[in-house]
């Protein structure tokens, strides 16, 4: 069921989160709240997601917590995909009703406390998912500088590349929050929606597969500490002259970025 979910969005049938958290991050124009993030590696294998918090506060006061996943495509959060039927009878528990709950809670708090009330609803048995992750990424998140608000519009963002190479079509997702691309995934479909990486089938896949994947990987990483596709240069045959590893041709991976981005969020 994952599986058939995961394709169909990466074949273009996206949901978009992106204006879901904006209103909530300030107080006021004389006292804006400082916004805080945190993310878990994107190589996690506990529910093919990968955990986030964004935190807002104000004058040491919780004003905003969003508790959130994003897939290991980087097509979907948690929460959108827990509002689909199919996922509450899988689960026998609505993650986005759940953590909506537990997150109105914590509004109130003391930053201090916040870590402490992710843990006791874990040990309290409150909500029917693990929080202790949560509440290592909430430690995390206000123990780093504040994010500042990013160039981007927050959602979902996808491109896909029109020409057809060895019957593949590439893609690109960007997922941004607060402004900032926080996660991203390259990867390509056949006429039947089979991805050319796929980690559900659990199959072994040629090595020729796992080296490109290791080298989108590259990129992605790249990307995602300069958060500008523009920014990369390359030589004149069309490589890498500033990612150490990185031996494809970039001009793909930066054309489907960039045009993501240029379009904006997918929303519907």
């Amino acid at each position: 069921m994952f599986k058939v979910m995961f394709i169909l969005v990466a074949a273009g049938l996206l949901v978009g989160c992106a204006n879901e958290i904006e209103e909530h991050v300030t107080t006021d124009d004389s006292s804006p709240a400082i916004v805080y993030f945190a993310i878990e590696e994107d190589d996690l294998e506990d529910d093919r997601w990968q955990n986030f918090i964004k935190i807002a506060v104000d004058d040491d006061i919780i004003t905003y917590v969003s508790l959130n996943s994003i897939s290991i495509l980087a097509n979907t959060s948690r929460r959108d995909a827990a509002q689909l039927t199919f996922f509450e009878t899988i689960l026998d528990y609505n993650f986005y009703e759940q953590a909506d709950l537990l997150e109105s809670t914590l509004v109130g708090l003391s930053y201090t406390e916040l870590a402490q009330a992710l843990r006791d609803a874990y040990d309290n048995q409150s909500v029917d998912f693990d929080t202790r992750g949560f509440a290592d990424l909430a430690t995390r998140a206000l123990a780093s500088d504040p994010l500042e608000r990013g160039p981007f519009l927050d959602g979902f963002y996808m491109s896909i590349n029109d020409a057809i190479d060895e019957s593949l079509t590439y893609f690109v997702h960007l997922f941004v929050v607060h402004g900032h691309i926080k996660a991203v995934h390259f990867n390509a479909f056949d006429v039947d929606n089979a991805l050319k990486y796929d980690v559900f089938t659990g199959e072994t896949v040629g090595e020729h597969i796992v080296e490109w994947r290791r080298q989108a990987e590259l990129f992605e990483e790249a990307l995602l500490n300069s958060q500008d596709p523009m920014a990369f240069t390359f030589d004149e045959q069309g490589l890498s002259t500033d990612i150490p590893g990185f031996y494809l041709w970039i001009e793909p991976f930066i054309t489907l970025a960039t045009e993501a981005l240029a379009q904006g969020p997918v929303i519907h």
